[in-house]
């Protein structure tokens, strides 16, 4: 029941393309499972014992034609453009799909119904060689949750993605300590980054090592650079005029 759970949850967020999911477990995981769906899909008929569930739509149309596109776009990954909204349900179905040693089917109705999409334990595998682009790189965020209950990571708000919370592995215990002492702290975190290839945002960062990100008034950060240089422009008779020369050369 749970891993039904789990399943629909994931079909209802595919339905609607939610980018944000309530924060309200220890992992990603355990929020998927606490989330109610706004729009239920209904199970009926159900039969003991039966690997076939029927379920009920609000929107049918939708629900088959959402599910038939899904079924295109895996069996044509490297035409689709993957966006999280759509491969966070594939990646929670994946599990699903693998926990059970099974593939999940979705069928139009009735009792010979053609297959809209198949989800097997290896389809998020193959979506994400496609969808992200990974590389060594530093990551600057607001530390807004370290640890976990049975992983090693910390939570980060980027500047350029607010509404979601980046969920970020730690490479070791001692690190995860670090980090503790800076919470509700801008940092700046440095390992192997994993970018969106379609939009550029982060999907997460394999943490290797950090630091805390210089704090500073801009007033403050303006009058180093003015003594570092900046001053130079106090002999420039006419500033626009220079920087204008500097573009057309």
């Amino acid at each position: 029941m749970r891993a039904l759970t789990r399943t629909l949850n994931a079909i209802q967020r595919l339905m609607e393309h939610e980018e944000e999911v309530p924060e309200l477990g220890e992992t990603e995981a355990e929020q998927t499972e606490t989330v109610q769906p706004t729009a239920p899909l209904h199970l009926i008929g159900i039969v003991s014992g039966s690997a076939m569930y029927s379920v009920a739509a609000e929107d049918p149309d939708r629900a088959i034609r959402t599910l038939l596109e899904t079924g295109i776009s895996l069996g044509n990954p490297e035409r689709s453009q993957w966006g999280d909204e759509l491969l966070s349900p594939v990646e929670r179905l994946s599990d699903v799909a693998r926990s059970l040693g099974c593939e999940i089917e979705f069928r139009r109705p009735g009792k010979d119904g053609d297959i809209l999409a198949t989800i097997t334990p290896q389809s998020y595998e193959m979506l994400a060689a496609k969808a992200f682009v990974n590389g060594e790189s530093s990551i600057c965020g607001f530390l807004e949750r370290v640890g976990g209950a049975t992983e090693r990571r910390c939570g980060l708000r980027l500047p350029n993605q607010p509404p979601k919370m980046v969920f970020c592995p730690v490479q070791t215990v001692e690190l995860v300590r670090q980090l503790g002492q800076h919470i509700y702290r801008n940092v700046i975190v440095s390992g192997t980054v994993t970018w969106f290839r379609r939009t550029g945002k982060v999907k997460s960062v394999l943490v290797k090592s950090f630091e805390p990100a210089k704090e500073g008034s801009i007033l403050e950060a303006l009058g180093h650079i003015y003594e570092a240089g900046g001053k130079a422009w106090d002999d420039v008779e006419d500033p626009e005029e220079l920087i204008a020369e500097m573009r057309g050369g």
